[in-house]
């Protein structure tokens, strides 16, 4: 009998395959008989999996986001809470080949949701997700130890977020064997600065 491929498992790979196409030409280059090319698919199989290109896209943005989100559950505790938020903020930042590729194809996504609508709703929820990643991370150093007293919550979630995104926007600019130490120096300078009382 002929092997069951499994159903995500597909999913996961033709999104692959776009990943590779836009790193490789770019999002406006992608269409369906390129990806499928890529996967070494023919178009008709990748339409019985995606029926549009627009559902292919936003499937391979989830995919940024779910892979990202199983990696930062998978973190091992760490001895302190500090060192647990340290982790979990590093995991969002393009510090290896894996993380940058992602990064890079989910600014291209990003990019391409103001003119594809399919994406947009998927942008929101990427960037929510993210932005709720930031407040839980701030929640768990507002301990007594870790945010001094009087910073406020909300404000430091939005500027941890604006740190994430920035480190990571100019970690995908920089070449691909560029030195990444600087950026998590910056990263622990930021998150050691919460505990100090504002000026």
């Amino acid at each position: 009998m002929p092997r069951l491929i499994d159903h995500e498992q597909r999913r996961e790979e033709l999104a692959e395959a776009a990943w590779r196409v836009i790193m490789r030409h770019g999002i406006g280059r992608v269409s369906v008989r390129m990806v499928a090319a890529e996967a070494g698919v023919s178009a008709g199989s990748l339409r019985h999996v995606f029926r549009t290109q627009g559902e292919l896209l936003v499937f391979t943005m989830q995919l940024v986001v779910n892979r990202v989100q199983a990696r930062m559950a998978a973190i091992p505790p760490h001895p302190t809470i500090r060192q647990s938020v340290e982790a979990v903020a590093r995991e969002l930042l393009p510090l290896d080949a894996e993380r940058r590729a992602e990064m890079e194809v989910n600014l291209a996504l990003f990019s391409a949701a103001t003119a594809e609508t399919s994406l947009q709703g998927p942008r929101e929820e990427a960037f929510e997700a993210l932005r709720d990643a930031c407040r839980w991370m701030i929640s768990a150093l507002d301990n007594g130890t870790d945010l001094a007293p009087g910073r406020d919550p909300e404000i430091e979630a939005l500027r941890l977020h604006a740190v994430i995104d920035g480190l990571a926007a100019h970690l995908v600019y920089e070449p691909p064997t560029a030195d990444t130490s600087w950026a998590t120096k910056v990263l622990t300078t930021h998150l050691d600065s919460l505990a100090a009382s504002a000026p």
